[in-house]
């Protein structure tokens, strides 16, 4: 293998659309990388998925790695004809790790039938911070204990269907307020702090491979660099501290955590020099090209560079051959009466009641005065959640109570959330759908002022559950995310056709 084939199987890229043309063939035959990822704008259904990964195949004329986000929830890129799994924090909210074994299973058995092979989840982030804006639910909970019970669960179910899995993210965003996507993240706790945290779902969980992310620690780095590109983070504490063998998979590294600090050209000779094995470069073909350009130049004039590439090489084509090794299944399996029902039945468990006036639910439609909801949003890059705008269960709230509904933005401003909290019923149930409202200055304010007037307020948080804690909310129904099937669950206990057996899966904050 010569020094352009061994470059490129460091990296993972995405590649551009649905199909092979002239300008995907190209960028193969020019990266030849050693893995490939999918994202929504890459898939319509399942035989063109498949086809699609076919014939990246042929064009290299070797099988590489296929690496997706299929998180559940809110990361989910497998989505129409599938079937779609709840998030980590709602599988942790039914308080069975049996249910996120069988989600998991149902996921892996249908990527696997497309020729994906390597899921970039679990997110094993404990979310002990009410006010990270990337995590949250992604996460199991708040607790080491809990994330590893989940995540193994997770991994080992992927595991039996042949699918490999990737821990995230390396050495742990939940503590921070920064998202990584848009900026570089600080981390500054003692190593014994990450020790017993952090690292914990690192060290404990079965893993084939871990992704670091783009975070800074001043407690372990020497210089303000992310931890995807820092030696003490990729080879002191993860190779030599925690004793780790197998690969480190750069989270993108066009994420603003490293694109506001270095060129996709210093990543990449930066990243490898550091310990990383692959290197990924999700969107722009032109970028990955320079990467690779530039990583060849270096490697050339450098020898320990060399004999860095030569590590992780064997790394890298040994977890390719593994991945790639194992049969697809039938696509008759893929978005199954039964799978569905199965999904289901799990997203039925999370909902989650959190109640002072248990007469609240079912719903009192005659009391009803009010109804009303955000309109969602992509508030992570990461995220590829449903139809954005107004939810579905709030529409069809509306019609079922004869009652107009008023929608607001995410950001809506504590000026307009005044407006609408005056111009509100003085009586009856008012019932409001949020999304990250403890996030939102203009959501509190609404919840606040709603909840001084006369009249009972309903909060129902479609995301994060700590919306329930925030000043003046005593009535609350957490769905943990707004997928079909979360939004499906969630009518169903409005409607009291199912009880509320949902646990909340972290600890009520201090404050939100």
């Amino acid at each position: 293998m010569n020094i352009d084939q061994a470059t490129g199987r460091l990296f993972l890229i995405g590649i551009p659309g649905t199909e092979i043309d002239e300008e995907t063939e190209n960028i193969l035959r020019d990266i030849r990388p050693g893995a490939i990822i999918l994202f929504s704008k890459n898939i319509i259904d399942a035989d063109q998925v498949r086809a699609l990964i076919e014939d990246v195949n042929r064009v290299l004329g070797y099988q590489v790695a296929v690496a997706i986000d299929q998180e559940g929830g809110i990361v989910t890129r497998l989505r129409e004809g599938f079937s779609v799994s709840p998030g980590a924090m709602a599988l942790a909210a039914t308080g069975r790790v049996e249910n996120t074994y069988e989600a998991s299973r149902i996921m892996a058995m249908e990527m696997k039938a497309l020729g994906v092979n390597w899921n970039l989840a679990p997110v094993v982030d404990i979310n002990c911070n009410p006010r990270n804006p990337g995590i949250g639910v992604r996460s199991f909970g708040d607790t080491a204990g809990k994330v590893i019970a989940h995540a193994t669960a997770f991994v080992n179910a992927m595991r039996a269907e042949g699918v490999m899995s990737c821990l995230k993210h390396f050495p742990g965003k939940g503590r921070v307020s920064v998202d990584a996507h848009i900026d570089l993240p600080t981390l500054d706790v003692p190593l014994s702090t990450i020790m017993e945290d952090e690292l914990r779902p690192f060290r404990e969980v079965p893993v084939d491979s871990m992704m670091p992310s783009h975070i800074y620690m001043p407690q372990l780095q020497h210089s303000r660099v992310p931890a995807s590109m820092s030696r003490e983070i990729l080879t002191d504490l993860a190779r030599e501290t925690l004793g780790y063998r197998g690969i480190l998979v750069a989270d993108d590294l066009g994420m603003g955590g490293v694109s506001n600090y270095f060129s996709p050209e210093e990543a990449a000779v930066e990243g490898l020099r550091s310990g990383m094995d692959y290197l990924t470069y999700c969107h722009n073909p032109d970028v990955q090209r320079r990467a690779k350009r530039a990583l060849i130049k270096a490697v050339e004039s450098s020898p320990e560079l060399g004999r860095r590439l030569e590590e992780s090489l064997e790394r890298v084509e040994i977890f390719r051959r593994k991945a790639s090794s194992v049969e697809r299944g039938s696509l008759e399996c893929i978005g199954t009466s039964e799978n569905r029902r199965k999904m289901q039945a799990i997203s039925d468990e999370s909902i989650t009641t959190i109640l002072e006036d248990s007469s609240l639910i079912p719903l009192p439609v005659e009391s009803i005065t009010a109804i009303y909801t955000v309109r969602l949003s992509r508030q992570i890059q990461v995220e590829d959640g449903p139809k954005r705008g107004t939810p579905g269960v709030a529409r069809e709230l509306a019609q079922m109570v004869d009652s107009p509904l008023i929608d607001f933005d995410t950001k809506l401003s504590v000026e307009e959330a005044t407006k609408l909290a005056e111009s509100a019923p003085r009586k009856g149930v008012r019932i409001v759908f949020t999304e990250n409202a403890h996030l939102s200055d203009g959501q509190r304010t609404l919840l606040t002022l709603l909840s001084q007037k006369t009249g009972r307020l309903l909060v129902i948080a479609l995301r994060n559950p700590y919306d329930a804690f925030i000043e003046g909310v005593k009535n609350a129904v957490l769905c943990y995310g707004y997928e079909t099937v979360s939004q499906k669950s969630l009518i169903k206990v409005l409607h009291g056709e199912i009880r509320a057996t949902g646990v909340l899966p972290v600890e009520v904050p201090q404050e939100v």
